[in-house]
């Protein structure tokens, strides 16, 4: 892009967000009470941006276009939040009130709209979540500031308003940990690694291991008592292969949120398209879709092999009364250094 059209486009940003302080408010199509609310919201949000009081502002803008949506209202409420200094939602806002604007027919509208999320393509911040494959605990959960972030989403580069935002991980058996990432205004990308969770303390009570070679010491045990790594090897099994299968079906939801928005977006790109010929912005959309359906394939081919490793665990756990009885069994255990397999025949 050449110096003479980025300025163009800052230009057009700034013209944008002045004429929208000194226009009329936008029509409401919408009788009833949520209307006239969103009319006396909308009203307050114009006299304080005109006093440039962005933070009252910009709240009331929101629920007025909850209350009664419009496109006139998206337009002020994404200048409102690019004055505000929150990029990544003004530029969110923009594109929304671009496909409205489309959808309406309202060419004009719709270029501004455009116009103003260009404009702050450059300058948006993101946040980086990676989550390497040492960290990827069974079970495991990141959230940034308490919102669960789905695993199609770690190592994404997301779009995100500048401030301090708080990343945390949790997975069953292990010790939470958390940080706080710093998004420069400027724009960049600030990046937060999640490192391996450590394992979790013994609840109090618990008997402790035995040291090495101790058990050389010790007088063996009654004939009649169960041996100790049978005892404990069955639960371990269990509960691996329900931690195994409840990954798993977490990731099959996951794919079915996938494929759903894959085929939204491929609907989208129908006013682009004839047929299988699409103009420049039907290509973009589809290929969006496409990425987004070949994510959820993935998603789901994990998700099924993990519920099947699960079913493999939990069937193959020995019975205590065959071990008792003397019958044959095969018993799969998790052990510090993976996966054993032994049996008895």
């Amino acid at each position: 892009m050449s110096r003479r059209r980025a300025a163009r486009r800052g230009s057009a940003a700034l013209a944008l967000a002045a004429a929208l302080a000194a226009a009329p408010r936008p029509s409401r199509a919408q009788a009833g009470g949520d209307a006239a609310a969103a009319e006396v919201l909308f009203e307050q949000a114009i006299a304080l941006m005109r006093q440039g009081d962005y933070e009252q502002a910009c709240p009331r803008l929101a629920e007025s276009q909850r209350l009664d949506a419009g496109v006139g209202t998206l337009l002020y409420l994404a200048a409102c939040y690019e004055r505000l200094g929150k990029t990544a939602s003004a530029w969110a806002t923009y594109r929304e009130a671009a496909d409205a604007a489309r959808r309406q027919g309202q060419a004009d509208r719709e270029q501004q709209a455009r116009e103003g999320a260009a404009a702050l393509e450059a300058r948006l911040a993101r946040l980086l979540v990676e989550v390497p494959a040492g960290s990827a605990a069974p079970g495991l959960s990141v959230r940034r500031d308490g919102q669960e972030l789905a695993p199609v989403l770690w190592g994404t580069a997301m779009p995100v308003d500048p401030g301090a935002y708080t990343v945390e991980a949790s997975a069953p058996g292990r010790l939470p940990w958390s940080t706080t990432a710093a998004v420069d205004p400027a724009g960049g990308t600030a990046t937060v690694t999640v490192p391996p969770l450590a394992a979790a303390p013994p609840p109090p009570g618990a008997r402790p291991a035995a040291p090495a070679g101790a058990s050389a010491a010790q007088p063996a045990a009654p004939p009649a008592r169960p041996a100790p790594r049978e005892a404990a090897g069955m639960p371990a099994q269990r509960l691996a292969a329900v931690i195994a299968a409840g990954a798993g079906v977490v990731g099959i939801g996951a794919s079915v949120g996938l494929g759903f928005a894959a085929r939204a977006r491929f609907e989208e790109a129908a006013p682009y398209c004839d047929g299988d010929t699409c103009d420049d912005e039907g290509v973009e959309i589809r290929g969006d879709a496409i990425d987004l359906a070949r994510a959820g394939t993935v998603v789901f081919l994990v998700g099924a092999a993990a519920v099947a490793a699960g079913g493999v665990l939990w069937l193959t756990t020995p019975s205590p009364a065959a071990s008792a009885a003397g019958r044959p069994a095969v018993h799969v255990g998790l052990g510090p250094t993976g996966l054993s397999l032994g049996g008895r025949f």
